[in-house]
């Protein structure tokens, strides 16, 4: 699930302060046939042996390419599939949003985001404002973006892009030439490092997409895998994060956007991540 925060004591405190082509032979073709001055071809003459032209030998099988240049293509997707993140009023339908209690806890998500934001978390902060904003729309962060970097280089991203290469690469070696995967061979990322932006930010994520091809040659498959990390950034029941999330919730359930004027509503996000592929064929 992607939580904003997983420790309040750091988060409100920060508030606190701040509030090759293989070569062909050449064909020879036939040998020229040369002819002397003195020595007039006769009209009977016929072309010797030697000066006809020779039959090219084939290629033996060590000659010829195996399967060099052969295309692949991966594709698999495990879904997000609906969970406790994505609560909404509906989840809380007898009870009463209470308009002191909407104000406070607005503002003490106000000032964790600003907290995230002065202790270098951006994107922590970008989608903690989003949330209360309620508006509910996608955050997709693409290719090129300093989370999308961040991503690929976190340990949870290494360990399950590894999982998920090694799954493609079996399936090349049976002679699979379009790769399929199935949401089981698709792991999510956990990002657990708390000095990243990934961590406030996202922390658990719910589903993966990957895409992707590439070609075998010179004994390796060459190509690219494009991951689509995805996620749903809300407040489940059962996370309390240290006293953070249930006022978190309370914005998106009981006083849950669009239902009420300043609630707060779950959103979906992803990071997009491309990386090479390169095992041995």
């Amino acid at each position: 699930m992607a939580r904003a925060a997983a420790a309040v004591a750091s988060a409100c405190a920060v508030a606190a302060l701040s509030v090759a082509c293989s070569t062909t032979p050449t064909p020879t073709g036939p040998a020229p046939v040369t002819t002397t001055a003195s020595a007039a071809p006769a009209a009977s003459a016929s072309v010797s042996a030697s000066a006809r032209p020779t039959a090219r030998a084939r290629p033996t099988a060590s000659d010829r390419p195996t399967d060099a240049g052969t295309a692949f293509t991966v594709a698999g997707d495990n879904p997000v599939t609906p969970n406790g993140s994505q609560d909404t009023y509906a989840a809380t339908p007898d009870a009463t949003c209470d308009g002191g209690q909407l104000k406070t806890d607005r503002s003490l998500g106000a000032g964790i985001a600003d907290g995230f934001s002065l202790e270098g978390f951006p994107a922590a902060s970008d989608l903690l404002e989003h949330f209360l904003a309620g508006t509910g729309t996608e955050i997709d962060y693409g290719l090129g973006s300093t989370i999308s970097g961040q991503a690929q280089a976190s340990a949870g991203f290494q360990t399950v892009n590894d999982v998920v290469q090694g799954e493609i690469a079996l399936q090349l070696k049976t002679g699979d030439t379009r790769v399929r995967l199935s949401a089981a061979q698709l792991p999510t990322v956990l990002f657990a490092s708390t000095a990243s932006d990934l961590y406030w930010g996202f922390r658990g994520t719910q589903g993966l997409t990957v895409s992707g091809g590439g070609r075998r040659e010179d004994g390796r498959y060459t190509g690219t895998l494009t991951y689509v990390i995805r996620d749903s950034y809300g407040f489940p029941a059962d996370d309390t994060l240290d006293g953070f999330g249930p006022p978190m919730r309370y914005l998106q359930t009981v006083c849950g956007a669009p239902r009420h004027p300043g609630g707060a509503r779950w959103f979906p996000d992803t990071i997009t991540v491309r990386v090479p592929f390169n095992p041995t064929a």
